[in-house]
C-alpha cells in the first residue's frame, strides 16, 4: 500500500483548493521517497523537516487524513517496518531525476504518484 502526503499553506502549490504541495510517498517495505522542490529550497531531509514544522503548514494524506508534524517526521525517517524488518531503499542508482542524500534519503525531482 502506498500513501502520498501533501502540504497545504501560504506557499506555491499549497492552496487549500488544490492538490497541495507533494511531500512524498510511503510504501510498504520501502523507505520514504521525498519529492524534491528545488524552487522552494526543499531538496534535503533537513529542509523538509524545517518546512513541515512551520506553524502555517498542514499535512494531509491523499485520502484527506490530517497528519501531525511529528507523525510526518516519523514517517519520513522510518527505517524498519511494523515487524522490525529493515525497509529497502527506493533505488540503487542516481540519475538526472533522482538522488540519494548522504543520510540515505531518496529524492525524486519530477512528479510521481
Amino acid at each position: 500500500m502506498t500513501v502520498n502526503y501533501y502540504a497545504f499553506g501560504p506557499f506555491p502549490g499549497g492552496s487549500p483548493n488544490g492538490e497541495g504541495l507533494h511531500v512524498g510517498q510511503s510504501a510498504a517495505g520501502l523507505r520514504f521517497l521525498f519529492r524534491a522542490h528545488p524552487d522552494l529550497g526543499l531538496t534535503t531531509h533537513a529542509e523538509w523537516l524545517a518546512f513541515i514544522t512551520r506553524p502555517d503548514v498542514e499535512i494531509r494524506t491523499e485520502a484527506a487524513r490530517d497528519v501531525t508534524a511529528e507523525e510526518m517526521q516519523d514517517t519520513m525517517t522510518e527505517t524498519t517496518d511494523g515487524r522490525g524488518l529493515p525497509l529497502r531503499q527506493r533505488f540503487r542508482f542516481e540519475n538526472k531525476d533522482r538522488y540519494i542524500t548522504a543520510g540515505g534519503h531518496a529524492f525524486y525531482l519530477r512528479d510521481f504518484y
